[in-house]
């Protein structure tokens, strides 16, 4: 791997997203490059005035120009804090000012990238959010390159935890995580299989078995019974240093990890890395 994306709010940086994508670039050998994403927005002051003659409309843009360098003074904050961070961790690093449409500018980005690391609450939205927000969701949907959900906090990796279903997107993931960091492969790898229909886990068990032993040195299955979101959930949130595969977010999955879904109070699961790759 060579090129790892940070996607980071000019205005609302996670320092603890900047440690992890460091550690990754350290462990990798890799260039870390923070994507400082400034949403423009044009919100013009209406004023109405009435005369005789009817309402004149007139419009404002000095309270605008007035927020805009003091945004512009935080963005410049940020970035030499980014800076720093990245010089005391010793590894090399590039900065990107992209201003527009963050989704699609983190996205055109993503698509010359080999990994995109982003924190589940980056939003950009008026609107108070839970994670995953819908900027990230959007990531998740169109990125070029796989996603890395980055924890809340980081204290290593002990464990590769793959989220294995039988289907296609989960093989994918399998392989696309392993390729890009070759240098896990003494950490155990445990398969957690989710599948319902369990004629076939024997050959399946035995085909994942032998292709992973090939790239993992420890290898352990362990199948859960009951629905798959909630099961999952419940094993991840008594883990800790683990870094969890999976395929192409959906059917609620991701949700769970945030304690979103209906019987989740917990968000334990944000602690730990998530990596999402597209079929």
């Amino acid at each position: 791997m060579e090129r790892i994306l940070l996607a980071i709010n000019s205005q609302n940086m996670d320092e603890n997203a900047i440690d992890f994508a460091c550690f990754l670039a350290r462990l990798t050998h890799s260039r870390l490059t923070g994507i400082f994403l400034e949403k423009l927005v044009l919100e013009e002051e209406i004023i109405i005035h009435q005369s005789g003659d009817g309402p004149e409309m007139e419009s404002y843009t000095l309270r605008e120009v007035a927020e805009t360098i003091e945004e512009q003074k935080v963005t410049v904050e940020n970035i030499l804090r980014f800076k720093e961070i990245a010089t005391s961790q010793g590894i090399q690093f590039f900065v990107h000012l992209d201003k527009g449409v963050p989704a699609t500018e983190i996205i055109a980005e993503s698509r010359f990238a080999d990994i995109l690391i982003v924190d589940a609450g980056t939003s950009f939205s008026r609107v108070e959010e839970g994670p995953p927000t819908r900027f990230v969701k959007d990531i998740l949907q169109d990125a070029g390159c796989p996603v890395i959900i980055s924890p809340e906090s980081f204290n290593g990796i002990d464990n590769i935890v793959f989220y294995y279903d039988g289907s296609k997107s989960s093989i994918f993931a399998m392989k696309q995580f392993t390729y890009l960091f070759p240098e896990l492969r003494n950490n155990r790898a445990k398969i957690i299989y989710l599948n319902k229909a369990k004629e076939s886990w024997k050959e399946e068990q035995d085909a994942v078995r032998e292709w992973l032993e090939y790239h993992f040195s420890d290898v352990e299955f362990i199948s859960l019974e009951g629905d798959a979101m909630g099961v999952f959930f419940n094993y991840l949130l008594k883990k800790k240093n683990d870094f969890v595969v999976m395929g192409t977010y959906g059917k609620g999955l991701l949700d769970s990890f945030f304690g979103n879904g209906a019987e989740k109070e917990s968000t334990g699961t944000t602690s730990l890395p998530i990596f999402i790759a597209h079929y």
